[in-house]
């Protein structure tokens, strides 16, 4: 039997996030794609006190900390976290790390200008909860950045049958459907705890469906040079597998 949304599988294989070609390590390879969309919000991020919730092995921690950024990361996977640390050091790389979850962030009030949630809040317990943590951290006028995935036949048929199931390209039971959220779910939690000027685009990772890149993906998998050259992030209007987003706390 399949368990579904295993978070155990960070722990198991924290080794992968730093080792090339590893299942943990592809998630990099999406960074400048983000950022191709958060960088519209944030032209320059040198001195800006950024939260990297979810942070994992300190993929995105570390991509921001090289753009200047002071950077501290959560996780609720103890051996991630130990990953992240070593690896920020052989980097020379300033990041501080703790161990806690999205719905208790181990950190006071208004301590950071931005927070960033990727790959996160389809995997988190209670996802309001987490929205309103990261409102509680955040400064007034401060951005929430964040992915995830929709709860749409979509998402489904390519994140759960086809990825997981079918072709394995990534862990299978990473994912619990159940669990995605759909953009006008997450809007409702954001207004709900203080946040306005609410955007969400599509996060296409087939190049708006490009040909090559689909033969790329079915022929040669996720972990394949060939799918990794090709991958090619697109922001569009297309939210129904993978959107992109950002909100604003606004002034109480």
């Amino acid at each position: 039997m399949v368990i579904r949304n295993d978070l155990d599988y960070y722990d198991r294989h924290a080794d992968q996030w730093w080792r090339v070609g590893g299942t943990l390590n592809l998630l990099q390879h999406l960074n400048p794609g983000r950022f191709q969309f958060f960088d519209q919000y944030v032209p320059d991020w040198r001195g800006l006190k950024v939260l990297d919730v979810g942070c994992g092995g300190g993929l995105t921690c570390e991509f921001l900390a090289q753009r200047g950024a002071i950077v501290s990361g959560v996780d609720p996977s103890p051996r991630s976290l130990a990953t992240a640390r070593e690896h920020a050091q052989t980097q020379g790389l300033t990041i501080e790390y703790r161990e806690g979850t999205g719905e208790a962030l181990p950190f006071g009030d208004q301590q950071f200008q931005a927070v960033v949630c990727v790959d996160v809040l389809e995997h988190v317990q209670e996802v309001g909860q987490v929205v309103r943590e990261c409102g509680r951290v955040l400064q007034p006028g401060g951005l929430f950045l964040f992915d995830t995935i929709n709860r749409t036949w979509k998402s489904k048929i390519l994140m759960i049958w086809l990825m997981e199931d079918i072709l394995q390209q990534i862990p299978q039971g990473i994912h619990d459907w159940e669990k995605f959220i759909t953009p006008a779910e997450l809007t409702a939690f954001l207004t709900q705890n203080g946040f306005g000027d609410i955007t969400c685009r599509g996060f296409d990772l087939t190049d708006g469906g490009n040909l090559k890149t689909l033969v790329s993906l079915l022929l040669s998998g996720l972990q394949s040079d060939a799918t990794r050259r090709a991958l090619k992030v697109q922001i569009n209007d297309d939210t129904d597998v993978i959107y992109i987003g950002k909100a604003v706390k606004m002034a109480v």
